[in-house]
């Protein structure tokens, strides 16, 4: 078998990249060059067969530290992984494998498209020097009625929901995510360890701008007197719709503002063939609600690995255990 050949950013094909995306079984708008190409502060790619044949991808995010390339997981994208039309062998995840450990020193995170998962199960073992950790999201099939779909839901999330419908929430469409993010920026961004940088509130609006010139991005607001409590990005591409950010004030958080918003988003999707994805965190509280909406859990691996030279692989861990 061929082995995978390392490519880098400018000698990848934009139109030949995008269609295997659009084509995988994996499809999700993480996938999509213009989409890496802004989330990323540079990529590669691991591609095969050929340069110029594009059979299997992998798409590695990279930063710049100590002059070294290092593997990071950006913002805004969950997950990543093998992206592929036809079956893949576990040989060919291994020489993929390999030639991303053989490549790179350092990976601080790399996760895995969840549709890896269980042939990762069966070859990860191999590679020792990989720190494997198994995250999961949770999913939930929009292609019932929505009766049948809030059937799911838990007794909480439709108590709260019944109380939330009657503080008389309005719910609007926008193509301005400007207030969703200051509403983060003013109610959730001081509670998150190490604070949150301009870059990532920069990258976001050039996100939603390119979204929205590829028909790809909703948002909806929950408003009462001329006033945003609440607010939700929603990202379809394809049969597949991202949780992708949200926030509320403490009224909207009290007053179930985000409940609402999911809920109006199924109402509008219910019996669509679309799987929506909450794109949730490893924090029990959040996903914990995810789940009341009748989501089920999917789990995806995430890699690390550090075979840095001396000292900077003990700074490093030193840094990480910090």
């Amino acid at each position: 078998m061929t082995l995978p050949i390392l490519l880098p950013r400018s000698e990848i094909n934009d139109e030949r990249w995008n269609e295997l995306a659009a084509k995988s079984k994996q499809s999700v708008v993480y996938g999509y060059s213009w989409y890496l190409d802004i989330v990323c502060d540079s990529w590669k790619a691991l591609v095969w067969p050929s340069a110029e044949d594009y059979q299997i991808v992998m798409p590695l995010p990279i930063k710049c530290k100590w002059k070294v390339e290092v593997i990071q997981q950006p913002l805004f994208c969950q997950y990543l992984g093998l992206f592929f039309i036809d079956k893949i062998s576990e040989q060919q995840l291994y020489l993929f494998l390999e030639k991303l450990s053989s490549s790179f020193l350092y990976i601080s995170s790399y996760n895995f498209h969840p549709d890896n998962t269980g042939i990762l199960q069966d070859v990860l073992h191999q590679f020792p020097k990989f720190e494997v950790k198994q995250n999961h999201t949770y999913r939930l099939l929009l292609s019932d009625s929505l009766p049948d779909i809030q059937l799911k839901y838990s007794s909480d999330r439709k108590a709260n929901l019944k109380r939330g419908k009657r503080f008389n929430w309005t719910v609007k469409s926008s193509d301005d995510i400007q207030p969703l993010i200051q509403l983060f920026q003013d109610h959730h961004a001081s509670g998150i360890s190490g604070g949150v940088s301009n870059k990532a509130y920069e990258i976001l609006s050039q996100l939603f701008e390119t979204l929205k010139m590829y028909e790809a991005a909703e948002v909806f607001y929950a408003e009462k007197e001329d006033k945003i409590n609440a607010g939700a990005l929603f990202v379809r591409t394809g049969k597949n719709v991202l949780f992708l950010f949200n926030s509320a004030d403490l009224v909207g958080r009290q007053e179930n503002a985000r409940s609402i918003l999911i809920d109006h988003y199924f109402k509008l999707n219910a019996g669509k063939s679309l799987c929506f994805d909450f794109e949730s965190p490893e924090i029990k509280s959040i996903s914990d609600f995810y789940k009341s909406f009748g989501a089920d859990p999917v789990s995806y691996f995430s890699i690390r690995k550090n075979d840095l030279p001396f000292p900077f692989k003990q700074i490093q861990n030193w840094r990480v255990r910090k």
